[in-house]
């Protein structure tokens, strides 16, 4: 196995990413596939990136006042313009409190709050921001410093961020936003943070609202 990383050094910076899309797919197409995919796709996905830590750790400042505003920004385009403009796809709106017993669903909001504020932003930092953005620039991507701007894979790695969210437009801005936040830092652990907040802070505007859309 080492030697197989060894090889294909882009393997750890993707398969996190990858296995969380997968099962995030096959979600769509399971009944009731929501309830209990996403906490066995959350843990699956902490296990392999704990795995392969040691080659894909975010290193880097973590910035914390340019992470947190750039996060909060993103967060307030993310929920604003919600109803402006069609969705590439909608998913199953899915209310835990409609679908388990009060302990049950807290439980589940936990699982999922830990997974949307913590991991995602690891995975998708780690594959976007650590792993793509570079490799556009040059296939040796891990020779290629953090920060380096070309057009191309600036713009590229912006729109390939946004396809993958339904709301594609709001996904863009952060692509964009994040993008931004990584040539100014330089480092991928302040990406990571920003898109923590984000995800943070959209975690407690679904608890404050009820509104299970945005999750």
């Amino acid at each position: 196995m080492r030697d197989l990383l060894d090889r294909h050094r882009w393997v750890p910076w993707a398969a996190p990413f990858a296995l969380f899309i997968v099962l995030t797919e096959l979600q769509q197409h399971v009944a009731g596939g929501v309830a209990w995919i996403y906490p066995l796709k959350t843990i699956l996905t902490a296990l392999l990136i704990a795995l392969l830590w040691r080659r894909v750790r975010p290193e880097g400042a973590w910035r914390p006042g340019a992470a947190t505003l750039t996060g909060l920004v993103v967060l307030v385009v993310w929920i604003a313009p919600d109803n402006l403009y069609p969705h590439l796809f909608t998913g199953e709106v899915f209310d835990p409190f409609a679908q388990f017993s009060r302990g049950a669903a807290i439980a589940w909001i936990a699982v999922r709050l830990a997974g949307a504020a913590l991991l995602v932003p690891v995975v998708e930092e780690v594959f976007w921001r650590g792993f793509i953005i570079r490799w556009l620039v040059k296939p040796d991507f891990e020779s290629v410093p953090p920060g380096t701007f070309t057009w191309y894979s600036f713009a590229a790695t912006s729109v390939l961020f946004a396809s993958e969210h339904d709301r594609w437009l709001v996904g863009l801005a952060a692509g964009v936003a994040y993008n931004l936040l990584w040539y100014r830092t330089r480092s991928l652990r302040a990406c990571v943070l920003a898109h923590g907040v984000t995800n943070l802070g959209l975690g407690a505007w679904v608890l404050a609202t009820a509104q299970w859309k945005f999750w």
